[in-house]
């Protein structure tokens, strides 16, 4: 049963510790996945842990998945699909691809052979299989990486999903184009031995053998939590914990490590006034009041228009700032309803780290390096209740 509300995460606290510290700390960690819905935080999330990482680790890369990218914007530098220098970094690099087959100049097959044509028919059969080979590719790749750690800013949850999964769907795919050679296997000697295409087609089956190699090698690291776990970041509003609660048991199902949920723009008491002695309202009229007696006082009459005047514009100030409050504590009521859910579904399990709402964007490397020691240590207990 939820805390009632104001409480905070106690048992979970002593249990798993409501930050990233742990995280960063596991230097076996090799692939650190940060992902969730669109628009909940997770470039911010990516880069500030990025930054984290870069002051205790060897090397780090930060690669971006998702076609948005994110991540020039969050640091004001661009970057390309080549692994560039951070600004103010010499071990912190960053990169932005695109995780897609039909861009792959290795994997193409829009060549006007008969061999290319019939592949493409082949793949095209099989629903998936060629983003899990551009998939497969950009993991080939990324196992050679020279850097002690690379964090991937992850494409909303479908894609990401998709990603995840390549390994299983690339085994079913290349597994029914198997069988469809040994089925057809004399029949394709006869188109070879007609053309020049025998060359061509023990070079596909030679990359298609690495695609195969590198993908059970992904598969190995994807389910060892010690090299590899997945940052899930959402916000307390109904889609995003509907799709972190998807993500996770993906996730779960296939085996791929998820300990860490960051909880962005979560509002406090103190954010709506609530810390506040007394009400405005109750303020307001205090403040009335004062000018009523200034002007009744028997200071000259300069003295008391001067004093009232204040008093009242202080008034009118103060409710417009009650109006304000009262907006943000009922979206803080809003939010308190998930927050109950998060609490009751994951505090037992993971490391729950609540973000506060910020009044300015996270953008520039000050503002990455400040929201990073929030993540580790921003001291604000998620409050719970419904």
């Amino acid at each position: 049963m939820a805390a009632s509300q104001g409480e905070v995460f106690e048992d979970a606290v002593e249990i798993l510790d409501a930050s990233l510290t742990n995280l960063v700390q596991t230097d076996s960690l090799r692939w650190i996945f940060v992902g969730g819905k669109g628009g909940v935080g997770k470039t911010t999330t990516a880069c500030s842990l990025a930054v984290e990482l870069a002051g205790r680790r060897e090397s780090v890369l930060l690669l971006s998945t998702d076609p948005a990218h994110n991540i020039s914007d969050a640091f004001c530098q661009k970057f390309t699909n080549t692994p560039t220098l951070v600004n103010g970094y010499s071990n912190l690099h960053a990169m932005e691809i695109d995780a897609s087959f039909n861009e792959s100049h290795e994997y193409t097959l829009r060549n006007e052979d008969n061999f290319g044509k019939v592949m493409q028919e082949l793949v095209s059969a099989f629903p998936g299989v060629d983003e899990a080979m551009g998939f497969a590719e950009l993991m080939q790749n990324v196992q050679s990486m020279p850097y002690s750690v690379i964090v991937f800013d992850t494409a909303p949850t479908g894609h990401t999903l998709r990603l995840l999964s390549f390994p299983d769907i690339l085994d079913r795919g290349l597994g029914t184009l198997g069988s469809l050679k040994s089925s057809f296997g004399g029949l394709m000697q006869m188109v070879n031995s007609l053309s020049d295409q025998d060359v061509r087609e023990r070079d596909m089956q030679s990359r298609v053998g690495s695609l195969r190699a590198a993908s059970a090698n992904v598969r190995s690291i994807f389910q060892d939590p010690s090299r590899c776990t997945f940052v899930c970041v959402c916000i307390p509003e109904f889609l995003s914990v509907y799709e972190t609660e998807r993500l996770i048991q993906e996730l779960c199902k296939h085996g791929i490590d998820s300990s860490y949920i960051v909880v962005n723009q979560v509002l406090f008491p103190e954010d709506c006034g609530e810390d506040v002695p007394g009400d405005g309202q109750s303020g307001e009229q205090e403040l009335h009041d004062l000018a009523a007696l200034l002007e009744a006082s028997s200071l000259p009459s300069e003295q008391q228009t001067q004093f009232a005047s204040i008093a009242r514009g202080a008034a009118q100030r103060m409710q417009q700032l009650e109006k304000g409050w009262d907006m943000c504590r009922k979206k803080r009521q809003m939010q308190l309803q998930y927050i109950g859910q998060i609490h009751d579904l994951y505090q037992d399990d993971f490391h729950v780290v609540p973000m506060p709402m910020l009044g300015q964007e996270v953008r520039g490397l000050d503002r990455l390096q400040a929201f990073s020691k929030l993540l580790l240590h921003g001291g604000r207990s998620l409050p719970t209740g419904r």
